[in-house]
């Protein structure tokens, strides 16, 4: 009898000790997710603010600004080119020229065949040159290619976009499960809680065994370590969030609670041909059919408007840079000014047009196949995701159905053991398998809602998430 008494009040310290944990961690956790209230953030806010704050998108749209800034300085090259020179020389080796003397010397009446000059030590020159494209076929098509290349970034930028919403709602969809399943798990905690106070008072009154108690805490402490393996899930999954969302990680936040009761089916309407990885190709192809005429447009000649005004000052001693003499005659400057147009005709250059032109085809070729190779992997893989909708939405009614079933036979099997007709080993069975219905119908549901989300993707209406 004092062993039986002993055994009560042990098995009672356990049991409150237990209990008092358990509060302890649940009261952790409301605690923890009231303070998250302050801050409940919708899908469409998460997709908002990702996209204003993402810092791969930031870089993204530093990519439009360069490019933009490329496209200008493109444009501006069909501006003239003003440049200021300045030259100063010093002939150590003063150098010599030969010119006709035959004239100088019937002049002087002596046989002069040939005479001799002799340059200057200093000069100095200094002026402005002008330049300016008057026709010039392969500028106006590279400006083409620059505003081609601001569109592909442009397209590069949204399909970053697209990516980063995948990406918000994929950790959104599994933190909302997170929630779920602790929700779930806090019944079931509940739920063999009271079973639990049942079977003690079962026990006292002779009719259980200190196994069925021990059983029943087992399963308790169980589920306690599930739920918080749950929580400390659900916390990492928010900071996952918050690095993409580029929150500070010191901030409360929460979720909008999602019925896992509610499942609506995608609108099938075939893959877009505006999706943004097609369009990306498209403008390759345009790029590279420009690139082409580019190299063809080589052979075009060229026209330019020049021109220079210079003054240059010769001298035979550096002095007179710095002193006038009235006799120095040569310490004065000579103006120069011209202006015209120039032509520049390609005849021949190694053949490198043609390998460029060649290596260009071999890109063009590249990019066609591409696209023609994207189109039937996006039609593939819509293909197959519609069949993975379906076997998950069927899979969903079916786990759906068997939740519900579990609940029930789990109500009839409590109800029964109440009565003393069935055994703990078989209620805590059906406990068993409640859980595990509640898990796979948990993730049958986020399964959905990723292939949903993936056929959106593949429709072209992902900015329906951002725009609720």
């Amino acid at each position: 009898m004092k062993r039986h008494e002993h055994s009560n009040i042990k098995t009672h310290r356990i049991k409150n000790m237990k209990k008092i944990s358990l509060l302890i961690t649940v009261a952790l956790f409301l605690n923890t997710f009231i303070m998250a209230q302050d801050n409940i953030l919708a899908l469409d806010e998460c997709i908002r603010i990702g996209i204003k704050n993402n810092l791969s998108i930031k870089k993204q749209s530093e990519e439009i600004r360069k490019i933009s800034y490329e496209h200008s300085a493109s444009r501006a090259k069909l501006l003239p080119v003003i440049k200021g020179f300045g030259n100063f020389t010093n002939n150590v080796d003063i150098g010599s020229s030969v010119t006709d003397g035959s004239r100088m010397g019937a002049m002087l009446g002596v046989d002069m065949p040939y005479m001799t000059t002799q340059g200057l030590r200093y000069n100095t020159s200094i002026g402005v040159q002008l330049s300016m494209p008057l026709y010039n076929q392969t500028l106006y098509t590279s400006i083409s290619i620059a505003q081609k290349m601001k569109e592909l970034t442009h397209y590069s930028y949204e399909k970053a976009k697209d990516d980063l919403i995948l990406e918000i709602c994929k950790i959104y969809y599994l933190a909302q499960t997170t929630i779920e399943q602790i929700r779930l798990t806090n019944e079931n905690i509940n739920r063999l809680k009271t079973l639990a106070d049942i079977t003690q008072a079962f026990f006292d009154n002779g009719m259980a065994m200190d196994v069925d108690i021990k059983r029943v805490n087992i399963n308790i402490e169980n589920l306690i370590v599930q739920r918080d393996n749950a929580i400390a899930m659900y916390d990492q999954q928010l900071n996952l969030l918050k690095y993409i969302l580029n929150l500070p990680f010191e901030s409360n936040l929460s979720l909008v609670h999602v019925s896992v009761n509610e499942m609506s089916a995608p609108e099938l309407t075939g893959v877009s041909k505006d999706l943004n990885e097609f369009k990306i190709l498209y403008s390759q192809k345009d790029i590279t059919k420009k690139q082409i005429k580019v190299i063809n447009q080589g052979y075009i000649p060229s026209l330019s408007l020049v021109g220079q005004l210079s003054y240059t000052n010769y001298t035979d001693h550096i002095d007179n840079y710095f002193h006038s003499n009235i006799s120095n005659r040569l310490n004065k400057w000579y103006n120069s000014l011209y202006w015209g147009v120039s032509l520049n005709i390609p005849i021949f250059d190694g053949f490198s047009k043609q390998l460029n032109r060649k290596k260009a085809n071999s890109d063009y070729f590249k990019v066609e196949t591409q696209i023609e190779d994207t189109e039937k992997k996006m039609q593939i893989d819509y293909d197959n995701k519609i069949k993975d909708w379906l076997n998950n939405y069927r899979n969903y009614t079916k786990q759906k159905d068997n939740y519900l079933l579990a609940e029930d036979v789990y109500k009839v099997t409590a109800d029964r053991y109440k009565e003393g007709i069935v055994s703990m080993t078989e209620l805590l069975q059906d406990e068993m398998r409640l859980t595990d219905a509640q898990n796979n119908f948990i993730n049958a549901h986020y399964n959905c809602r990723i292939i949903k989300l993936q056929l959106l993707k593949l429709t072209g209406k992902l900015d329906k998430l951002s725009n609720k």
